[in-house]
């Protein structure tokens, strides 16, 4: 059979989505940014009591959304809630078509999505690649916009590198933006960030047309219910809300998220043993010779060489799963989320024996 599509969708790679490891126990998981800690227990025991009522639809999103810009001072009308960042960014690319303008620039190498996306939706996805210190050059970025473009994808900090651009930068590259051009910014990891110069992305939504994309599966962690959020202006925000499927959300995700923002005694635990196994990962591996990339994430950048692969798959034999960023364009590094303090201890003892 011979079934026709558009020339759009044929240019986006075609991976299936196979499981990378078992089910079964024993695998140390340091691939996917997860947390590797439980959620807080007020979102099982929120989780736990909603069981019963799943045969209903989800209830409004709109008491979320009000605890969202209450965190934030800003009102639940700047606010939309999607099924994970991905939601978002497709709906963001939705929002803002317009005749004329179909180039979408983005960061290379970052988030994968940004450019599959871009061209599912008819965009021409421009890459740019980043700067000498593995961070999103604002200056090369502004260059690639013209006339034709719509939307600029911003990660920070950056995935898979973990570095960031600061708060004057950004202001400026906001500034220098034609109005027509929407500024995605996806702060996924921003909670994990102890830099003060870290943009204040936020505070821009009334001034420029940008989105900030925030999600619940890294900090909170939340990943196996897909729950995120986008603040921006009102009426940008409306427009995006329009692109958006009704009950896009579940409920056990929406109950869950309103459990974990009035647990932030249980996020100042998991920042800090981000921080303390952040800084046993560098340590180690500068240790053992390597150059780390700094990061202000949950995972770490650390270039092996021309054996980086090799690594990778000596580690997955040993059911120790690291990411080797081949598909990156970084063929001579890995991406090495923090674990546990145990799986941290693990994955150096298991890393110094294959290097010795």
């Amino acid at each position: 059979m011979k079934f026709s599509v558009d020339p759009s969708i044929q240019k986006v790679p075609y991976y299936p989505k196979a499981a990378l490891y078992g089910a079964d126990a024993g695998w140390t998981l340091l691939s996917s940014n997860e947390n590797p800690q439980s959620p807080s227990p007020k979102v099982v025991e929120s989780m736990v009591n909603a069981l019963f009522d799943i045969n209903r639809y989800p209830a409004s999103e709109s008491e979320l959304k009000s605890l969202i810009a209450h965190k934030y001072g800003l009102k639940a009308q700047n606010v939309v809630i999607g099924n994970g960042s991905n939601e978002l960014i497709e709906a963001s690319l939705r929002a803002a078509r317009v005749q004329g303008r179909r180039k979408a620039i983005v960061p290379s190498p970052s988030f994968a999505f940004y450019p599959i996306a871009a061209t599912v939706y008819g965009y021409e996805a421009i890459k740019v690649a980043l700067g000498d210190s593995h961070s999103i050059n604002l200056d090369r970025m502004r260059e690639a916009v013209d006339n034709e473009t719509r939307v600029v994808f911003l990660c920070n900090p950056n995935n898979p590198t973990g570095t960031i651009f600061d708060d004057d930068a950004f202001r400026v590259f906001l500034a220098s933006l034609p109005a027509e051009v929407c500024v995605v910014v996806d702060e996924a990891y921003a909670e994990f960030s102890d830099n003060p110069k870290f943009p204040k992305s936020i505070s821009y939504i009334n001034d420029f047309p940008v989105v900030v994309l925030r999600t619940f599966s890294k900090a909170y962690g939340l990943a196996g219910l897909r729950i995120g959020y986008a603040i921006g202006e009102e009426s940008l925000i409306s427009f995006i809300e329009r692109t958006k499927q009704p009950f896009s959300v579940n409920m056990m995700a929406l109950i869950a998220a309103k459990a974990a923002l009035s647990d932030q005694g249980h996020l100042a635990k998991v920042l800090d043993s981000n921080r303390k196994g952040r800084a046993y990962l560098c340590d180690s591996f500068e240790a053992l010779g390597l150059e780390v990339i700094p990061t202000e994430a949950n995972f770490v950048l650390v270039k092996i060489g021309p054996e980086a692969e090799s690594l990778a798959k000596k580690l997955f034999d040993r059911k120790i799963l690291i990411r080797w960023l081949g598909g990156y364009g970084m063929a001579e590094f890995v991406r090495v989320t923090v674990g546990t303090p145990e799986e941290n201890r693990m994955f150096i003892e298991a890393l110094k024996r294959i290097i010795r």
